[in-house]
């Protein structure tokens, strides 16, 4: 498998459209597959996501491509999950009911709380916090603590390890982690493509790996 090729899994609640021109954009080849066998054969994949979490984990399950992504992961290969994609890594949510996660990270996607003059859903820049000690995270190299990136979401992840949280962020009432890392697995829960070019060098960093 080429290390310029970037494996992007489409399971109908993507935004790949925007996605797919920053990595062509970057000098990258793309592929955008629902084939578990071509998942697992992957040299790096990025999970986007849009909507609700109950139809994303329901895709993933249905269509053979949850088991595909931990065939993958036990290589040691490297997965970027955006926004719904950062959240499906999770064991559980809350959104309109209990649903179980992937349980790739031990953590919990609950509802934003609502607060005066902070309307919900969460649209528009707000600035990550890097976490203490970790300035070395290969994701955010060279982009600088209280960095703006784009958001929309209405539910936020709160991992149980806090050591897992590379970056927060603060809406309102809400601090909630909006990098995680574990291992070979990252996420975020803003959209880097939609970023400008601190996005853009993000998604760089990734690609570096």
């Amino acid at each position: 498998m080429s290390k310029n090729l970037i494996t992007i899994l489409d399971y109908g609640c993507g935004n790949i459209y925007s996605l797919n021109r920053i990595l062509e954009k970057l000098n990258y080849k793309v592929e955008i597959t629902d084939d578990p066998e071509k998942i697992s054969k992957a040299d790096k994949i990025i999970l986007p996501g849009v909507g609700a979490f109950s139809v994303g984990i329901e895709n993933l399950k249905k269509n053979h491509l949850e088991n595909a992504i931990k065939e993958f992961l036990k290589k040691g290969n490297y997965l970027l999950g955006i926004c719904l994609g950062m959240q499906l890594l999770m064991k559980s949510s809350q959104e309109f009911g209990n649903h179980d996660g992937m349980a790739l990270i031990s953590g919990n996607v609950i509802s934003l709380e609502r607060s005066e003059n902070y309307p919900i859903p969460h649209i528009g820049w707000s600035q990550i916090q890097i976490e203490k000690n970790k300035n070395e995270n290969k994701l955010i190299f060279n982009i600088n603590d209280k960095s703006y990136f784009y958001f929309i979401h209405s539910f936020k992840v709160l991992v149980d390890n806090k050591n897992k949280s590379v970056c927060s962020t603060k809406y309102g009432v809400n601090h909630f982690c909006s990098i995680v890392n574990y291992e070979n697995i990252f996420g975020t829960q803003f959209h880097p493509e939609k970023s400008g070019k601190v996005g853009e060098k993000l998604i760089q960093n990734f690609l570096d790996l």
